[in-house]
């Protein structure tokens, strides 16, 4: 075979591990590297390059483990409502939002419950979209919207529980704003082909939540969703990343 078409999400697929194994074996394989795997996977990682770049993101806290009281403390200044989450978890798994103290205290130990390093961040009220990238082509926003609370792990894969809006009806400033921040992810984290970059959207602009290395591949997931608004098949989808992925340089 000439390249391995890595479908695998979350842990050793989307972590960096499996990559650093293939590149070890010299086999070629789809997608970003070890190096970019890692830094998407790493939502804490991710956070210090975002703002090492000027990329506009939610203000966080990263929390190590600290007794529950010192985490109230040391994340006192993000206020509620805020976002918490594991820092390497992937489909929403873990995720809370906490509106006062005691919905914040569990949310901490739901996070806990999976890793110890958690993140905490300003909660941005507002829209949620998805914005994926091919090679060097950015493609049409798609803008996410729960019929209930927010895009957690049953929203994401409970048929009917989302509603998925793409090409995202949003100005052509808002649309050129996130595709300059999409873009900017995926050079800032050195990913390579494909991927897929979060945001929330409130008055004051587009803040990006984190990029998804390993994006759903199914044909009705939202960057074939995204594939399909610009034009391209799903097929012509896959043997584009196929053929940004062969001329990925892995040294």
């Amino acid at each position: 075979a000439d390249i391995v078409f890595n479908a695998l999400h979350g842990d050793e697929g989307e972590n960096g591990k499996l990559q650093a194994t293939f590149d070890l074996l010299n086999i070629r394989y789809t997608g970003s590297g070890e190096q970019g795997c890692l830094l998407g996977m790493n939502k804490s990682l991710s956070k210090m390059v975002f703002h090492a770049h000027d990329i506009p993101t939610p203000e966080e806290a990263i929390l190590h483990g600290e007794p529950v009281d010192e985490a109230v403390k040391k994340c006192a200044w993000i206020g509620y409502p805020c976002v918490v989450k594991p820092a390497s978890l992937g489909s929403s798994v873990g995720v809370s939002i906490a509106r006062n103290e005691a919905e914040f205290r569990a949310a901490l130990e739901e996070a806990a419950a999976f890793e110890n390093v958690i993140i905490v961040e300003k909660y941005i009220k507002g829209r949620e979209f998805s914005v994926g990238i091919v090679g060097d082509k950015v493609l049409p926003a798609i803008e996410i919207i729960p019929k209930e609370g927010f895009y957690d792990y049953k929203n994401k894969y409970q048929p009917g529980a989302t509603l998925e809006i793409c090409p995202a009806k949003i100005s052509s400033h808002l649309e050129k704003e996130m595709a300059k921040s999409a873009m900017a992810v995926f050079k800032a984290l050195g990913l390579s082909a494909y991927a897929r970059v979060d945001f929330m959207v409130d008055e004051t602009g587009a803040y990006a939540l984190e990029a998804n290395t390993a994006p759903g591949m199914t044909p009705t997931s939202l960057l074939p969703q995204e594939a399909a608004a610009a034009g391209m098949s799903f097929g012509e989808l896959l043997d584009t990343i196929i053929a940004e992925s062969m001329k990925a340089d892995r040294r």
